[in-house]
């Protein structure tokens, strides 16, 4: 439209003075130059001719930066998302990852990796395609079943395309580009979550959200995080413990790394044969039923959201039902099975 107007009225503006205009087949080169070089081709000479050139010049700028900015996109996208575009079929029971820092590739890895028997299809949602640094290996087990989508993830239709109602849980990193602000921009990632919910009628209870300042905590759990997880929080508490009990920093490193070499952590349903026993007794049938294989040790129990770790038995009386076990072990167990 730009082209098209201005290339008619320099034609009549500076046609009938300057060569240069005289046709509209020059005068459109001249425009399409404007563009793409600045003022590198035939110059008016008259004043209007001149205020209309300027105002080309000027307007060109941001036209030439959205038209370079919508190819680069375009081209990103395509390198880096020909085989992770989100698939035809609608994903279910998967992993959403909103925003992306450097420790997005070591989640998707852990998330995939080779001892979790069950591996979920991951979504990650970021408006900065271009940061996701997954490398371009097909042959990389880990990063099999990992789909991109391009956009806010603070609005509704972005998650919407990532088929957020059905996931099985969200996890929202800190985006390195908002720096100070990045626990706001959580926020709102939370109450887009919870409202796409609400609006499906599904309860979304698994948001897992990675908190930059622990005084936002209570703000991000208001919003609607079901856990969050502050590095820096963490981090000044496992040094003081390591500097009480040295050594104590690679047990937990050993506890949080998931490997066929290690043991990890494991939630379960405590199934009926352990309801209405105390955690001494279920302990000792654990203990009884101890397979070579995957040994399993208790270490306690989560009621109605609150976690109690070898508990006492002041504090807890036998399992009811809801409750869920929490275990060490070489695999996931299964504890129906046991019993």
């Amino acid at each position: 439209m730009l082209w098209l107007f201005s290339a008619i009225v320099l034609r009549f503006v500076e046609g009938p003075s300057n060569g240069e205009f005289s046709s509209l087949p020059r005068v459109f080169w001249n425009i399409a130059v404007y563009f793409f070089s600045g003022l590198d081709s035939a110059q008016p000479v008259t004043p209007l001719g001149r205020v209309i050139v300027t105002v080309v010049l000027a307007i060109s700028v941001g036209i030439v930066a959205v038209f370079t900015g919508v190819i680069a996109s375009f081209l990103v996208e395509s390198r880096i998302g020909s085989r992770r575009r989100m698939p035809k079929y609608n994903l279910t029971d998967h992993i959403i990852i909103c925003n992306w820092n450097d420790k997005g590739l070591p989640i998707v890895k852990e998330l995939h990796a080779p001892i979790v028997r069950q591996k979920r299809p991951i979504v990650i949602v970021s408006d900065h395609l271009e940061a996701v640094d997954l490398p371009d290996k097909e042959d990389i087990s880990e990063l099999e079943d990992v789909y991109l989508i391009k956009g806010d993830p603070t609005q509704e239709h972005t998650l919407k395309r990532a088929n957020l109602p059905l996931a099985f849980s969200a996890i929202v990193l800190a985006d390195p580009e908002q720096k100070h602000l990045a626990d706001a921009k959580n926020v709102l990632v939370c109450m887009a979550i919870k409202s796409l919910c609400n609006q499906e009628e599904r309860s979304m209870n698994n948001i897992m959200v990675e908190g930059v300042d622990p005084k936002n905590v209570d703000h991000l759990r208001r919003a609607g995080a079901s856990e969050i997880v502050s590095a820096e929080d963490f981090s000044l508490k496992l040094l003081a413990q390591s500097a009480l009990h040295p050594g104590l920093s690679l047990v937990y490193e050993r506890l949080l790394t998931i490997s066929a070499e290690s043991n990890e952590i494991y939630l379960e349903p405590v199934p009926s044969a352990l309801q209405g026993r105390s955690f001494a007794e279920a302990s000792r049938m654990l203990e009884e039923t101890r397979s070579t294989e995957n040994p399993v040790l208790a270490l306690g129990v989560i009621r109605d959201g609150e976690i109690s770790i070898n508990p006492r038995n002041a504090t807890f009386d036998t399992f009811r039902e809801g409750d869920q076990l929490v275990m060490i072990a070489w695999e996931q167990p299964e504890l129906v099975e046991r019993f």
